[in-house]
């Protein structure tokens, strides 16, 4: 038998996915899905949602890094662009954190601190540390969490600061995490992925991304993973939300209670996620659930007043 293709085997799963519904028949389903014109209903959908996103880098003081072309400049910039999509509230950190030495990646994070002393209770601040330095990241952690009551560790990307996962270094950040009782986020490839779902159980970890690079082989595989274990969340940035099913998949597997609003801004637009959970074959109660509930139950869980 030939092999299919990514995109067909996607295709065909999320037929089957949405042929299930229909067997299934439209009691208790989504109002989408009760009869009447899609256009129509999609239409009237207007309903007001609290928005708070888990996954936000604002420019440095220095100005922004990490736009293709600057369009936001500065934190008053990113602030009214959050404005103009309708994003209440937000974790950030500053793209300064992303320096290499524990000068740069602390004095990021005091100005992380800065902005949230500044936006007063608008943001959350969370906290960024290079595993390659872990004595001074496990005393950054420690004093984020109980000095600038961060409970947010990451994004952290190892593809910007290089370090492995696999390293001991960062078996003891992940560690220091659940020691602080505090969430972290983190970006991984697919391989990265299925290596710390299966070493690190019990720390509280939001996955960046339904997708990475590889994204019709993996984005399947990796809300499966998220689903297997409920200290494991996966937010809603990057690739792959603006596949349509994707979204509803993730909610049926890993459960509507699992799933944060994050978009990657000052990097990705926060409307097209906005737009796509709105547009969501989903009742406005999910909608809302992954548009702010989830996170402020997370934070519930780290102790954190939302």
């Amino acid at each position: 038998m030939p092999l299919q293709s990514p995109r067909r085997i996607f295709l065909t799963r999320s037929a089957r996915w949405f042929a299930g519904l229909v067997a299934a028949g439209t009691a208790g389903l989504p109002r989408l899905y009760a009869g009447g014109s899609i256009k129509s209903e999609i239409l009237s959908d207007q309903e007001t949602y609290e928005i708070f996103d888990c996954h936000l880098h604002c420019p440095s003081e220095s100005g922004e890094q990490w736009q293709w072309h600057k369009v936001t400049r500065n934190f008053a910039d990113f602030v009214s662009y959050l404005d103009k999509t309708g994003v209440n509230r937000g974790i950030i950190n500053s793209q300064s954190s992303y320096g290499q030495t524990p000068a740069e990646f602390i004095a990021g994070n005091r100005e992380t601190a800065r902005y949230v002393e500044k936006s007063k209770g608008r943001f959350l601040g969370a906290c960024i540390v290079n595993p390659q330095f872990v004595q001074e990241a496990l005393k950054e952690m420690e004093y984020c969490r109980k000095e600038l009551d961060f409970v947010w560790i990451g994004e952290l990307c190892n593809y910007m600061i290089p370090y492995l996962y696999t390293a001991r270094e960062f078996e003891m950040v992940a560690a220091q995490a659940v020691k602080l009782n505090m969430v972290l986020a983190i970006h991984t490839e697919q391989g990265e992925m299925e290596y710390i779902a299966e070493k690190f159980p019990h720390v509280t970890i939001a996955f960046a991304h339904f997708g990475d690079d590889h994204e019709y082989e993996d984005i399947f595989k990796r809300i499966d993973m998220v689903a297997k274990n409920p200290n494991f969340y996966l937010d809603t940035s990057g690739y792959g939300h603006d596949r349509v099913g994707v979204l509803e998949y993730a909610v049926e597997t890993i459960g509507d209670d699992r799933v944060l609003f994050g978009s990657d801004f000052s990097i990705n637009d926060p409307s097209t996620v906005i737009a796509r959970i709105k547009n969501a074959f989903l009742t406005a109660e999910q909608k809302q659930k992954i548009f702010s509930g989830n996170l402020r139950e997370l934070l519930k869980k780290v102790q954190c007043g939302s």
